[in-house]
């Protein structure tokens, strides 16, 4: 098959691929797909990566991809659950970083009304 061909063969599958996924999400409870948001969330965007980058896969990949025993999506998600992320620990350095941006204001701000309590500011008599 040449690779034009392959190419289509292989945007199909990953569409079937996620058709079934969303089938399979919508028949659960609306808890149990809360649950499952992570998971949604990256079958969605490995698809769009896929599709993405399908023109720049060579034939010998598209068959490598086309004959996985599993679905390419599945495969792909749960090689990603193994490998360690780093969102966790960039996300928590980011909210420290904002939550000491908010206490510096905070600090500022109630510290100006703490000075205003006790008659300190020039437009209050003593």
């Amino acid at each position: 098959m040449e690779e034009k061909g392959l190419r289509e063969l292989l945007l199909q599958r990953l569409h079937m691929e996620l058709l079934l996924f969303k089938d399979s999400m919508l028949q659960k409870e609306k808890e149990d797909i809360f649950m499952d948001s992570y998971r949604i969330e990256i079958y969605v965007d490995l698809y769009e990566i896929f599709v993405e980058h399908a023109d720049t896969l060579g034939a010998d990949t598209m068959r490598m991809l086309l004959n996985l025993n599993y679905g390419i999506l599945e495969t792909v998600y749960q090689k990603w659950m193994g490998k360690k992320d780093s969102f966790y620990d960039e996300l928590n350095t980011y909210v420290c970083n904002e939550l000491e941006s908010v206490s510096a204001m905070a600090d500022e701000v109630y510290s100006d009304e703490k000075e205003g309590e006790h008659g300190t500011e020039p437009d209050q008599a003593a």
